[in-house]
């Protein structure tokens, strides 16, 4: 599946970033991203704390199942991409694109009224790798009508 530009664009904005996975007996769990990066039409890249969330990556290395919402919080646009991950370690220019992200994400917030010591706890930076995510499927998860919609792909 190819993505859209309009979503690449979205998800190389500051936005939050939820990992929903499932673990070998369907049981759900979710971690935070602290970063993303559009690999190709196909594949995007997010850093995550193993740390912050073990069982998000356990379940990642377990069956690669993901399901990732990206949501922008001065408006809740928000887009939800399947597909499947695998790990790698993280590398300098990872921890780097996490660094902005948080950096970002900390200006955005506190424009919003919300203080970095409410933000930073979702944001480690301890034990970070990255999950490279093949896309499958895209969905509109914006509130409202169109929630639950097949998101824009380009054709190819």
């Amino acid at each position: 599946m190819r993505l859209s530009e309009e979503i690449r664009r979205f998800i190389a904005s500051p936005v939050m970033i939820i990992v929903g996975t499932r673990d070998t007996v369907n049981r759900p769990s979710i971690g935070r991203a602290v970063g993303a990066r559009v690999v190709d039409e196909e594949n995007v890249e997010l850093v995550l704390s193993v740390w912050q969330w073990p069982g998000t990556a356990s379940n990642l290395s377990a069956n690669g199942q993901a399901a990732v919402t990206f949501s922008r919080p001065t408006d809740y646009v928000s887009y939800q991409l399947k597909g499947t991950a695998q790990l790698r370690a993280a590398a300098q220019p990872d921890l780097e694109l996490s660094r902005r992200y948080q950096a970002e994400m900390v200006e955005l917030f506190s424009g919003l009224g919300l203080p970095a010591e409410l933000v930073m706890p979702w944001m480690a930076e301890r034990e970070l790798t990255v999950a490279r995510v093949l896309v499958r499927e895209a969905y509109v998860q914006t509130p409202g009508p169109r929630a639950g919609t097949t998101a824009g792909t380009d054709v190819a």
